[in-house]
């Protein structure tokens, strides 16, 4: 008896540490990655490149970071998860420590828009869950997506505040490398995560290792209309959090709320998309996933109504983003549980990188047509009309997949 409490425990403690490092890996990535709307106002005040360009330069990134997910996917599957780390960390690094020297559109381009997008797609969701699959197992997967997932929030929280502290205090020259260095220090963490999942696998590779190819892993993922149907959702998913991470802050600044007011809203967002996350998570394994996925976009809707119809007021601020945060992220759980019962654990982090390249070319639709609109008569209502269409057209594609 006591032997068999002494192996739970000795069971527990590597699941435990396991959810613990990719909490912590995945905070630190999606923390800055959700907050380039902050860093937007610092860069064009920093460069004197114009709200519209840097608008674009962060679209060009919301693709990247889409398109590099599945070659990330490939990448861990042939070398190791470790390796596509390192990668990210040391892109990720290079990207925030040098932009702020970065004067000309071109060279902004290349180090915000590609180094540093590039980087944060080797930490997307895909790779990080399924570094961590091999310890948790594929039962506890969705509950552990949600747990992941929801350090997302926290990552926001904390680093909403932050850099808008640093960019008040010494602008946009000091808050990157600030912020960059650190990321170094995650180093050990990541190379950690992709040893342990090495020592995990089976000796003799599971589904997704040895000759396949990533032509023939999507043609057997897009063979039915399950993955279409969740392409054309995450797409719509991806318009819509382009708009919360690029343009919020700016929206409410420019309806006259603070700016330290304005990055509290965004840590509000953090803490209610850590909710919604966990919720998600947890409902997915007591209802179809579709339904989930249903109700999360439905409520989009009229959310978008919301910034149509009602006057931007502080309470409003707080309240509305609230709301955001509780739907934010919670569609990557149901997503990626749908995706996994289609094509397997070992295979989820290719096929969900190949799907949220659809996100993020959205992502990259909602950042250019904000950064047009915002001088424009219908200024960001133009965003949120196109944003209450598209969450009723992901609303519909949801519920027409079939769930086994």
């Amino acid at each position: 008896m006591r032997m068999q409490i002494q192996e739970k425990k000795e069971g527990r403690l590597p699941f435990l540490t396991a959810v613990g490092a990719a909490c912590l890996v995945f905070a630190v990535m999606q923390g800055i990655h959700d907050n380039y709307g902050i860093l937007l106002q610092g860069i064009v005040e920093h460069s004197s490149i114009s709200y519209a360009q840097v608008s674009l330069v962060i679209g060009i990134g919301q693709i990247l970071y889409g398109a590099t997910q599945p070659l990330f996917g490939m990448l861990a599957l042939k070398r190791s998860h470790a390796f596509v780390m390192l990668c990210g960390l040391l892109l990720m690094a290079a990207g925030l420590i040098v932009t702020p020297f970065c004067r000309t559109l071109p060279a902004l381009l290349l180090f915000f828009g590609i180094l540093l997008p590039a980087g944060t797609g080797a930490f997307c969701f895909g790779i990080i869950m399924g570094a961590i699959a091999p310890i948790i197992g594929e039962e506890r997967a969705a509950a552990v997506s949600g747990i992941v997932q929801a350090s997302a929030g926290i990552g926001d929280a904390f680093m909403s505040p932050a850099l808008q502290a640093l960019i008040d205090w010494r602008g946009i020259g000091l808050c990157l490398p600030v912020v960059g260095f650190p990321i170094l220090l995650m180093l050990p963490v990541a190379v950690w995560l992709g040893c342990r999942r090495k020592k995990a696998e089976k000796p003799a590779g599971g589904p997704g290792q040895g000759g396949e190819s990533l032509p023939g892993i999507l043609r057997a993922a897009f063979r039915g209309p399950e993955c279409w149907l969740l392409l054309i959702g995450f797409s719509t998913c991806g318009f819509h959090m382009s708009i919360i991470e690029t343009h919020l802050f700016s929206q409410y600044v420019s309806e006259g709320i603070p700016g330290n007011i304005a990055s509290y809203t965004l840590t509000v967002y953090g803490v209610a998309t850590m909710a919604g996350s966990v919720l998600s998570g947890f409902l997915g394994r007591r209802l179809k996933m579709k339904t989930v996925l249903t109700g999360i976009y439905g409520m989009r809707v009229f959310i978008a109504a919301g910034f149509l119809i009602l006057p931007k007021t502080v309470p409003f601020a707080f309240a509305a983003t609230a709301l955001l945060g509780l739907n934010g992220d919670a569609t990557v759980a149901p997503t990626t549980g749908l995706i996994s019962r289609r094509v397997g654990v070992a295979r989820m982090a290719v096929v969900y990188g190949a799907i949220f390249i659809g996100h993020q070319l959205g992502a990259f639709c909602s950042a250019l047509l904000g950064g047009a609109a915002a001088g424009g008569p219908w200024g960001y209502s133009a965003l949120w009309l196109a944003d209450l269409v598209l969450s009723a057209a992901a609303a519909a594609a949801s519920f027409l997949i079939r769930e086994q």
